[in-house]
């Protein structure tokens, strides 16, 4: 595991404690996983769909994305609760507010991608 790819995680809000534990305490199988992340579709899909208004799109990667994320235990900065709910936000397919929660989202998303980028082969 790299210490410094740890401890940017652990800045930006991984609960390390957790996702370590849900990976059986393999620091290995974390840095494997988290560094997945950065194929991970879901955070296209649910822009792309809020963006041509489609709901089903938008919804379906969101729902995906809250699974990651928690999987991951991706909390950062409220990150985590946001993807909650946006993903409850479009469950019904309806926009609401969830231009504004996808805003608190992305900078966040954004900052652990640039994280991730840096340690990537």
């Amino acid at each position: 595991m790299n210490a410094e790819l740890k401890q940017e995680l652990i800045d930006w809000g991984v609960n390390w404690e957790e996702v370590k534990e849900r990976l059986v305490g393999n620091e290995d199988l974390v840095e494997k996983f988290i560094l997945k992340f950065l194929k991970d579709p879901s955070m296209d899909r649910l822009q792309k769909g809020l963006e041509s208004g489609d709901l089903e799109e938008a919804f379906q990667g969101a729902h995906a994305l809250k699974g990651v994320a928690s999987n991951l235990a991706l909390e950062g900065n409220g990150f985590l609760n946001d993807v909650l709910e946006i993903t409850e936000i479009l469950r019904p397919r309806t926009l609401g507010n969830s231009r504004e929660v996808y805003d608190r989202i992305k900078p966040r998303y954004d900052d652990l991608i640039s994280i991730l980028k840096k340690y990537s082969e």
